[in-house]
């Protein structure tokens, strides 16, 4: 399932997919296809996530994430495989105000205001 990020198909490491019922995509790969940077200690299993002037952070197991102070609760739990933190993938839509679909075999992440 390729991406598609404000309007160019592109591929990342790892493809979304289902867990639990739910899309995930790569935390660290989709922040910086949007040009943001991702930090992550792996033995606290928390990631904070900049796109320009918001920054998230993250912890495995947690819906509850701080988006530049303000309280945001996720539709599932991240998780930590591998090393690398997954979010579910409207992530983007509830942290970032990003418009976020699937279409197909597709992941649509677009920042409405660009």
């Amino acid at each position: 399932m390729p991406y598609n990020i404000q309007g160019q198909e592109i591929r990342l490491g790892t493809e979304p997919f289902l867990h639990n019922n739910k899309n995930y995509v790569p935390l660290r790969d989709v922040v910086e296809a949007l040009g943001g940077t991702v930090t992550f200690d792996n033995n606290s299993k928390i990631a904070t996530a900049t796109i320009g002037q918001w920054t998230a952070t993250v912890q495995m197991a947690s819906k509850d994430v701080d988006v530049s102070g303000t309280a945001v609760t996720l539709t599932a739990d991240p998780y930590v495989e591998d090393g690398q933190m997954l979010v579910p993938f409207d992530f983007f839509r509830d942290a970032f105000g990003y418009s976020v679909s699937v279409a197909g075999d597709t992941v649509n992440i677009t920042n409405p205001n660009a």
